[in-house]
């Protein structure tokens, strides 16, 4: 892994960096993948648990794109990824990790409805578990879901998060409030698995 460090407080990935699972890679998110990206939102029920509405069309998507991932990314703030397979370059999905605190991150992240179910999100959870443990220096890393998506639930539980706190009124959504769960998991935690 590649990473400069802009001053002694605030260190910045390069936006070059790549992340290697067994069977995918993780690189930064690019204008180029928004067509990927507004393709997996035609899907009924996939923005359901995100905190983003569905976009009518790819230029939803790249308005604000340099602020939402560029500028963030170059302030250190938060790091997005796109998810791809090694083997033919295929994108999957995405994840990000984003400051929360001075030694706290979050992560979240979405696959493809195509790709679910085969494995890939847990790789890709676990090398960015390890980008801010040990790249990023952080002590905690969390993740919410919504409480009807057991799939998210059982990745998050599978590299090693535990409970943290039942949100009713995680977001709002079509006027209503979505019911999350958080779970993490601290550095002293992931050291141990």
């Amino acid at each position: 892994m590649s990473f400069v460090i802009k001053n002694h407080k605030d260190m910045v990935l390069s936006p070059d960096i790549i992340l290697e699972t067994d069977r995918c890679k993780l690189r930064q998110l690019k204008k180029e993948d928004i067509p990927f990206i507004f393709s997996a939102t035609r899907y009924k029920g996939f923005n359901d648990g995100l905190l983003w509405d569905a976009p009518e069309n790819e230029a939803e998507l790249i308005e604000g794109y340099e602020e939402r991932v560029t500028k963030t990314w170059n302030e250190g703030k938060s790091y997005s990824f796109i998810i791809y397979l090694k083997e033919n370059n295929k994108a999957l999905g995405g994840i990000s990790i984003r400051k929360d605190s001075d030694r706290a991150w979050t992560t979240g992240f979405w696959l493809h409805p195509q790709e679910q179910g085969k494995g890939y999100m847990t790789e890709s959870v676990r090398a960015i578990l390890r980008l801010g443990f040990e790249v990023l220096g952080a002590e905690k890393i969390e993740s919410c879901y919504v409480l009807w998506n057991h799939k998210s639930e059982k990745v998050l539980k599978k590299v090693g998060m535990t409970f943290i706190e039942y949100i009713p009124q995680g977001f709002m959504k079509k006027g209503q409030w979505v019911e999350e769960n958080k779970l993490g998991i601290t550095k002293e935690e992931w050291l141990k698995n």
